[in-house]
């Protein structure tokens, strides 16, 4: 049976050599040493392979894995189209992940500490060249600067015209954490006399006397991409090159392997094929791109699960994905613009796109736009490009588990303005009395609760109808019985308009499909109290677009389908079934 690399598998040796199935990304070594540019920089996001690629390079240019090469790249691509500079370099790498950044002083010293260490590592791997007394050198300096121009020294003087790789992993993982919490410090810390800014003056140093030959740098958001760029003047973004667009994460193709492999039937393959698509695809890095890509995590999260249990896993999530990208909602604090931000979140769930230019590098001494807010939930994998317009992109939400997300924050925000918690209210009871019985009033009731305690605490000024359908939908994400379409485009019928939305659609899915009962469409009202005299047009307008909808092919041939109208005025609901 297949091993799938789902977890803590370590490094690319560990993989190969303990029998995981890898999808081969090797042809892109080639590509990469390719290009006329040495240093590059390479931006995705949280948990699409970019450690694994990271370790892949290391093992693939490092002198001292030379004797390995065939047992662990024979069977591969490069394998058998090696490149003249395969295993020639002297590897440094940097991880800087893992920084504790509650304070100034505690995020330098990790960063410190990581620069201390990998230098460290670099001097023992290679200690038939450097001896101990440069290991005991390094441990008296201070100040990753000085460590760093220490390091070409020993270079310089010991290696004898060896060359140097640089792997940087996670470059911006603590100041992401600094943008969100401690904006103001994080400007000093990359700014012209910053610390982070002097490492990467020290990276071109290197790079400029021939002792750095390449360096390859991942992250996700180009945060801190300005201080960078701005101190290793010689590093290139590669980020949006379309050649790279399929670099990291998962095609079609690949995820139909893995499928196979892991014993979905071929009968049963187009289907279990066309739900990953809809809940991990949609990824696209370049307008140009002709083929989306799946978030590698998650696809192999569900294969992990299907292998120990021969059925689709009960959460779509895997667990450390959803801790990842909960920790990066953080991000919405960026330069004190939380209201703002979150107005930019009201206008994806409303419409679903938003037209912005992509932001390649963020000056935080400008004032803060929306199209900086867009571009970074771009780079975090919150959007991705649908398409253009002139010199706009046209982002959208790229799939089901990120629309889940987006719905479970906004509601959130909305419960935590009421004084609520959403984990203190129970709702696995009011799903199972609506799925295994059709019975909507617990639902119902427990909305109406939510809005009294708004209204108790004088939070509904601005409360439209977006917040009333984060609310109610999010009750759904977050016993994931259903498949949940929100804002699901349909063809319109009888009215002006071409095309509709349906507010909410619950369809059965695996693992559920035998227990859950009904099937349902929602269409979704509210009013403030003082627009209570439209109620009866509203209404009418309601029933006759939920009437529209039952009529087209998405919904006509659902079994067990039921429908409803819940129109909120104020705090209270009125609840029409609509025949089907």
């Amino acid at each position: 049976m297949v091993k799938i690399p789902y977890g803590s598998v370590g490094t690319f040796e560990d993989l190969v050599t303990q029998g995981y199935h890898y999808v081969d990304q090797t042809k892109y070594l080639e590509r990469l040493e390719g290009l006329n540019k040495k240093h590059l920089f390479f931006l995705r996001p949280r948990r699409f392979g970019k450690s694994l690629f990271v370790s892949v390079l290391d093992y693939y240019y490092g002198m001292e894995y030379q004797d390995k090469f065939e047992d662990l790249f024979g069977a591969y691509y490069i394998g058998q189209k090696p490149t003249p500079l395969r295993n020639s370099y002297l590897m440094l790498k940097f991880n800087f992940s893992g920084i504790n950044t509650a304070t100034n002083e505690t995020t330098h010293r990790g960063f410190l500490e990581e620069v201390r260490l990998g230098v460290l590592r670099f001097l023992k791997n290679y200690n038939s060249i450097f001896n101990q007394k440069n290991q005991e050198i390094l441990q008296t300096i201070s100040d990753p600067e000085i460590i760093m121009k220490q390091l070409w020294n020993w270079v310089r003087d010991e290696a004898k015209g060896e060359k140097v790789y640089i792997l940087i992993d996670e470059y911006d993982h603590f100041t992401n954490e600094m943008v969100a919490y401690r904006f103001e410090e994080f400007k000093k810390v990359v700014g012209r006399n910053g610390w982070v800014r002097k490492f990467y003056e020290t990276l071109k140093i290197g790079a400029d006397t021939g002792i750095v030959d390449r360096t390859f740098i991942t992250g996700v958001t180009p945060v801190t991409l300005d201080s960078l760029t701005s101190g290793f003047s010689n590093a290139t973004d590669i980020s949006t090159d379309i050649r790279f667009g399929e670099m990291m994460g998962f095609t079609h193709g690949e995820v139909k392997i893995i499928l196979q492999k892991i014993g979905i039937e071929e009968e049963r393959l187009e289907d279990v094929l066309k739900d990953l698509k809809e809940w991990y695809n949609g990824y696209i890095f370049n307008k140009d791109m002709t083929e989306s890509i799946y978030n590698s995590e998650m696809v192999l999260y569900f294969a992990d699960q299907y292998l120990i249990s021969n059925c689709y896993p009960e959460q779509l999530l895997a667990t450390s994905v959803a801790t990842d990208y909960h920790k990066i909602r953080s991000m919405f604090r960026i330069a004190h613009k939380e209201q703002e931000n979150m107005d930019t979140l009201q206008e994806i769930l409303k419409t679903g796109t938003i037209k912005a230019p992509l932001t390649i590098k963020f000056n935080f001494e400008e004032d803060w736009q929306q199209h900086n807010f867009v571009s970074l939930l771009f780079y975090l994998g919150f959007l991705t490009i649908k398409g253009s317009e002139l010199t706009r992109l046209i982002f959208g939400i790229p799939n089901y588990v990120i629309q889940q997300l987006y719905y479970q924050y906004f509601s959130q925000i909305i419960l935590s303005r009421a004084k609520l918690n959403t984990y203190s209210i129970d709702i696995q009871e009011p799903i199972s009395e609506l799925a295994l019985y059709n019975n909507y009033k617990p639902i119902v009731e427990l909305t109406e609760s939510v809005l009294t305690q708004l209204s108790a605490n004088n939070d509904r000024a601005a409360f439209n109808e977006t917040h009333i359908k984060s609310i109610f939908v999010s009750w759904f994400y977050a016993t994931g019985v259903y498949h949940i379409y929100s804002e699901l485009e349909v063809a319109k019928k009888n009215q002006n308009k071409d095309k509709g939305r349906i507010d909410l659609l619950l369809t059965r899915r695996p693992p559920f499909e035998e227990e859950v009962k009904y099937q349902f469409i929602f269409e979704l009202k509210y009013l403030k109290k003082k627009n209570v005299g439209q109620l009866q047009t509203v209404r009418q307008e309601a029933v006759d677009q939920l009437k529209d909808y039952l009529k087209d092919e998405k919904v006509k041939h659902l079994k067990d389908l039921k429908a409803y109208v819940i129109m909120f005025v104020a705090n209270k609901a009125e609840v029409i079934e609509v025949k089907v």
